[in-house]
C-alpha cells in the first residue's frame, strides 16, 4: 500500500475516491514545513471547465517548502494500481515523501504533490513533443508554472468548501497557509480584498475532477 497526502481537492474524500475508489483510512494529518501555493496552470480547467487561457484566473494548488508553516491535509492509503491512476491525474506535479503527524502525535510519512518546472515536465514526464501537445499544448500554449496567476474561482470555492467540511481548524489553516502564485498574498487576504469571492460558502462551485 502507498500512503498519499492531499491538500487541495484531495481534502475531499469524495473527490479522492473518484480516482482512488478503494482508498483506505482517510484522515486529517498535519504536514510541517510546507505551504500551499496557487502557482500551477490547471489544464483541466481549460479542457473541461470553460476557463479562458488568456485569463489570469487559471491556477490550481501546489505546495512549496516553508520551514515556518504547516498545512493540515488528508492522508490515505491505496494500492499501487490506484496510485498509478492518481499519478496520471496529477501528471504535471513532482512527488515527494514527507513526514506527517497524526492526530495522536504519531509521526508517519506519505507522498505529496509539489511544485515542478516546465523544463522538468517536458523532459522527464512527457516522452515526446506529441505527448506534451496531447496533454497540454492543444489547450494551452504558455508556461505551466507561473508567479502571476490567480486561483480558478470554482476550484478555489471547492477547496474552501471541502476544507470547511473537515472542520473550522482545517478551513482556517487552508486560508492562512495558502498563497497566491506571488508567494506573498495569503488566500484569506485575497478573499477579503475580492468581495465577489466572499460568497464561496453559498456557491455551487460545480467543480468535479474529470480527466482530460
Amino acid at each position: 500500500m502507498i500512503s498519499i497526502v492531499g491538500y487541495g481537492s484531495l481534502l475531499s474524500e469524495q473527490s479522492a475516491r473518484e480516482t482512488v475508489p478503494e482508498l483506505q483510512n482517510f484522515r486529517i494529518v498535519s504536514v510541517p514545513g510546507f505551504r500551499r501555493v496557487f502557482n500551477k496552470v490547471g489544464v483541466v480547467f481549460l479542457s473541461r471547465h470553460g476557463a479562458d487561457p488568456m485569463s489570469l484566473e487559471i491556477a490550481s494548488c501546489s505546495t512549496l517548502p516553508d520551514p515556518d508553516t504547516k498545512i493540515l491535509c488528508s492522508q490515505f492509503e491505496c494500492s499501487t494500481h490506484d496510485y498509478e491512476r492518481l499519478y496520471e491525474r496529477e501528471h504535471r506535479f513532482q512527488w515527494l515523501e514527507v513526514d506527517t503527524v497524526e492526530s495522536d502525535g504519531a509521526v508517519a510519512s506519505g507522498h505529496i504533490c509539489t511544485t515542478s518546472t516546465d523544463a522538468y515536465y517536458r523532459s522527464h514526464k512527457c516522452k515526446s513533443p506529441q505527448e506534451y501537445h496531447e496533454r497540454v499544448g492543444q489547450y494551452y500554449s504558455g508556461a505551466l508554472w507561473r508567479d502571476d496567476i490567480l486561483p480558478f474561482p470554482r476550484y478555489l470555492a471547492f477547496c474552501l468548501q471541502t476544507a470547511q467540511g473537515q472542520g473550522e481548524s482545517v478551513l482556517n489553516n487552508f486560508m492562512d497557509s495558502s498563497y497566491l502564485a506571488d508567494g506573498v498574498t495569503c488566500i484569506r487576504d485575497y478573499i477579503a480584498s475580492h468581495p465577489e469571492l466572499q460568497l464561496w460558502q453559498e456557491m455551487d462551485c460545480g467543480y468535479t475532477y474529470r480527466k482530460r
